[in-house]
This record gives C-alpha cells, sequence and structure tokens, in this order.
C-alpha cells in the first residue's frame, strides 16, 4: 500500500537523523526494550527462539475523522516491535482500540500482505480496511438534509460558510421586517412615530416567530432521539468487521484479549479495554465493556458493536443510543435489558481516558502512551513563552465555546495538569489543518492525516527513555506519600 510505503519512508528519514535519539533506540528496524518498558510479550518467529517485544498500555483520543491519523500513530509503534496490552479510547479511539484488541495476536508472526519482506501488524490490517471504507455512507440521511448536513461538516472551519449562514439569517429578518412593514403601512396609511412604534413591534413578532419555525424544524430534523443520522449503518459496519475477526459477543472479545501474556508476571494481571461514552439519563460517564453489566442482564452476549455505536454518537448528527435486547447475539426476552438510559458520545465527559489507566505503584513494569488529537497546551512551555507572545486575542464566539470546553474536558484536563510525568508518556498529533467532520474527505487527504500520526509516533519514541520514567516515577510517588503524612 502505498500509504505504508510512504510512513515507512517517513521512519528511515527519521531514524538516519543524527538529531533524533532514533539510531541508539531502533536496531535492524526494531525497538531496543530496554527503552520501553521491563514488561515484554513473547512472539515466534519462524524456527527462530522467541523474540521479547515491549508492551505499553495505549489511550486514544476521540476526534472523528481524526481516528484516520490514530492508525498511523499504532502503525509505526507495531512496526518497531511495540505491542499493546489494555487499551482505552472515546469515539474514534475507542473504535481503532477496539479493532486493535480484537485482531488475532497471530499477525505479528505472519507475513506482511502488503510487504513480504517484514512480518505484519495489527494497524495495516485496518489501515487497508479503512483505506475501502466510504466513511459518508455512515451519514445516512438523503435528500435535502442529507445534503446541507455535507455542505456544512465539508465546510465545517470555513470562513465564507460562516459569513454565508450569517447573512441568510441577517438578510431573511430584513426582508421579512421590511415586508410587513410596508405592508402595515399601506393598508394603514401610517408614519412617523406610529410606523416606527408598530415596526418595532412587528420587527420582534418576526424574531420570535424566526425562532419557532426553525426550533419546529429542528425537532422535525432530529426526531425523537435527537440525530440527523440512524447510526446504523455505522452499526452493521463495525458488527460485521468483528463477526470476520469471530468476535461476536463481549466474551469472545474478552477471550481475545487474555491471550496476551506479558511477564515477568503478576497476580491480577488482566489486560483492560475501556471505551467511554455519556449516560444523559443519569448524568455520569458510562465505561464499556466493564460497566455493560449496569445496562444488560446477560452482557457477556452483547455485541462489542454496540459499545462502539454508544461511544461515537455525536449530539445531534446521530440519534442517542438506547440499550435494546437487539443488541444480543442471540435473542433475549424484554426484560434482560435492566436500565434504559440515552448515550451520546463519550467526549461529552471524558474524551481521553488516561486516568483509567493510573497506577500508584512506584516500580511499573510498563508505562501507559497516550496520544491527543487536539492540542490542549500540554507542553506549550517547551513551544513559547507566555510573557512574550502575550494572552492572543479571542472572538465572542470562540469566548462563548471556551465554557463549553472547559466543562466538557475539566475531568481529563484535571488529571493530566496535575502529573507531570505524563508528559513524557503523551503526545498530541498536530490536527490543525484538517477537519474532524469531514466524513467525505478523499484519498490524499487520508494519507495526510494517517502521515501527521506517522509523526506523532515518532516524536514519541524519541522523547521517551524507560529509565528516566522510572526514576521520575519514584521521586513522585515517594513525595506524594511524604505529603500527605
Amino acid at each position: 500500500m502505498e500509504i505504508l510505503s510512504a510512513a515507512d519512508e517517513e521512519l528511515k528519514d527519521a531514524i538516519d537523523d543524527e538529531n533524533r535519539t532514533l539510531q541508539k533506540k531502533i536496531k535492524n528496524g526494531l525497538i531496543r526494550p530496554e527503552y520501553i518498558s521491563t514488561a515484554y510479550i513473547e512472539e515466534n518467529w519462524g524456527d527462530g527462539e522467541p523474540v521479547k517485544r515491549p508492551v505499553v498500555d495505549l489511550v486514544q483520543q476521540g476526534g472523528g475523522m481524526y481516528g484516520i491519523a490514530l492508525l498511523g500513530y499504532t502503525y509505526i509503534m507495531e512496526k518497531i516491535g511495540i505491542r499493546f496490552y489494555s487499551h482505552g479510547g472515546t469515539s474514534a479511539g475507542a473504535i481503532n482500540a477496539s479493532f486493535l484488541a480484537a485482531i488475532n495476536s497471530d499477525v505479528y508472526e505472519q507475513k506482511s500482505p502488503f510487504d513480504n519482506s517484514r512480518f505484519a501488524t495489527k494497524s495495516e490490517v485496518l489501515t487497508h480496511i479503512i483505506a475501502n471504507t466510504d466513511f459518508s455512507k455512515f451519514m445516512g440521511k438523503t435528500g435535502i438534509i442529507g445534503r446541507l448536513q455535507r455542505m456544512l461538516f465539508k465546510n465545517f472551519k470555513s470562513l465564507a460558510l460562516k459569513l454565508i449562514v450569517f447573512g441568510f439569517i441577517l438578510g431573511f429578518l430584513v426582508i421579512i421586517y421590511s415586508a410587513f412593514g410596508f405592508l402595515y403601512k399601506i393598508s394603514h396609511g401610517l408614519s412617523g412615530f406610529e410606523l416606527r412604534y408598530f415596526d418595532f413591534i412587528i420587527g420582534t413578532i418576526n424574531v420570535i416567530a424566526l425562532v419557532i419555525i426553525l426550533y419546529i424544524l429542528f425537532v422535525k430534523v432530529l426526531g425523537v432521539r435527537f440525530g440527523i443520522n440512524s447510526g446504523n449503518e455505522f452499526y452493521e459496519w463495525v458488527d460485521n468487521l468483528l463477526a470476520l475477526m469471530h468476535i461476536h459477543t463481549t466474551d469472545d472479545l474478552y477471550e481475545r484479549m487474555s491471550e496476551s501474556e506479558i511477564e515477568p508476571h503478576r497476580e491480577g494481571d488482566k489486560p483492560r479495554l475501556v471505551l467511554i461514552s455519556s449516560n444523559l439519563t443519569h448524568n455520569r460517564i458510562a465505561k464499556f465493556p466493564e460497566r455493560a453489566g449496569d445496562y444488560w442482564e446477560d452482557f457477556g452476549n452483547i455485541k462489542p458493536a454496540a459499545y462502539l455505536r454508544a461511544t461515537m454518537s455525536l449530539p445531534f448528527i446521530f440519534k442517542t443510543f438506547i440499550p435494546s435486547v437487539a443488541h444480543y447475539k442471540v435473542p433475549h426476552p424484554a426484560d434482560s435489558v435492566k436500565l434504559k438510559a440515552r448515550f451520546v458520545d463519550g467526549g461529552m465527559l471524558s474524551n481521553f481516558p488516561i486516568r483509567e489507566f493510573h497506577t500508584s505503584n512506584p516500580k511499573p513494569r510498563f508505562p501507559t502512551f497516550g496520544v491527543l488529537l487536539s492540542d490542549i497546551g500540554l507542553n506549550r512551555d517547551e513551544e513559547y513563552e507566555p510573557e512574550a507572545d502575550g494572552l492572543p486575542e479571542i472572538t465572542l464566539m470562540e469566548y462563548v465555546s471556551s465554557f463549553f470546553k472547559t466543562f466538557r474536558n475539566f475531568y481529563d484536563y484535571e488529571f493530566i495538569f496535575n502529573s507531570k510525568e505524563i508528559r513524557d508518556r503523551v503526545v498530541t498529533v498536530n490536527t490543525k489543518n484538517f477537519n474532524w467532520l469531514d466524513f467525505w474527505m478523499d484519498e490524499p487527504t487520508q494519507k495526510k492525516l494517517f502521515l501527521v500520526g506517522v509523526r506523532a509516533a515518532i516524536r514519541q519514541i524519541d522523547k521517551f527513555n524507560w529509565s528516566a520514567y522510572e526514576t521520575v516515577r519514584e521521586q513522585m510517588v515517594y513525595q506524594h506519600k511524604y505529603m500527605k503524612k
């Protein structure tokens, strides 16, 4: 695949760059385990001795179509020999996490179908799937609403679109206001103060009428489950792909994950999968599949596609997800749903659930890596001096937007910015020039997005050093214990 070849070239150039640390960390195309973790997974390549592969937990942020960049990131990590133990994610991050957990690890011991000179990775299998997926089919709404939706989402970041929408609304109000005022003047022969008074009354009524009309249209388009698109196409897509991987139920998924055994072994070792969704009915975070038992009686027989449908339900874009008996692999009675609730995108409450994998053990065996798809200023102090640049000017809309972002991201950011050691474990993908709502994204743009994920992985390997991280962790844990006394 051309996209994989481009990624391989990026990695090769980075290894050859003498200004980086990759030359000493990567030998013969594979990472030296001592730079990543103490724990490892053994793989059998041909007739040779078992090969030790360093492991990490991986948390992936949500972000719509930005999720393609996550594949670029995980492809490089797997290609150099890093293996993922537990997974966490929201929305697009949850989708990639689930498929990585679902694909059989035997793939690592087989030749790549795209390059017979090396062994395969899970990410290249997923990349092939994504490259042949028409994401616009997930936006199932047709007709004028479907066309309007496409225009709005494809040009989501366009200033011209914002001006057109504003101009349309303003023009509509002016025309209606003027028309009613003119008719009233003709009918009653009013002028002067009386005309201005009635113009004000008529104009106010027009504004209220416009709001009511827009509200009625909005409710009509969204329906009782408050979404333009049903989300059924996405659900079927995920369910069919997982079935091809022989994953039909939650029990199947857990069994597949348990095939990965790490050494040195500790009692209680068990890989986790944490997919975040937002329970609007009961105002809380839902962590699937771990808390699936809160909603379904026999959650072991639930199709994992249900969890992904819950975590990707972008408000108003997709209809809310409601647990039902239809999500069982085999028929179940109606009362086998324990708790009814409306779910929307997990990013409403936690878009980067890295705290779920935090351990207080001063001597962890492996780290938790994280991939951010939006700039939160995590390493901002390394990029510029605030005193020199000053506080940037913002618009009123940006000011209002910052309120919602603060409420929405508090749960994640409070943990991230209170954990100094997290900076070495988390990397931000530069998605500034891409549109996360462009479900009609063309192939060249997808390739560029994939490659920014590749570069993020290279940066993370370049900056992370396991021995240095161990030292920092021990210092922080003991410092925390001392402060408690």
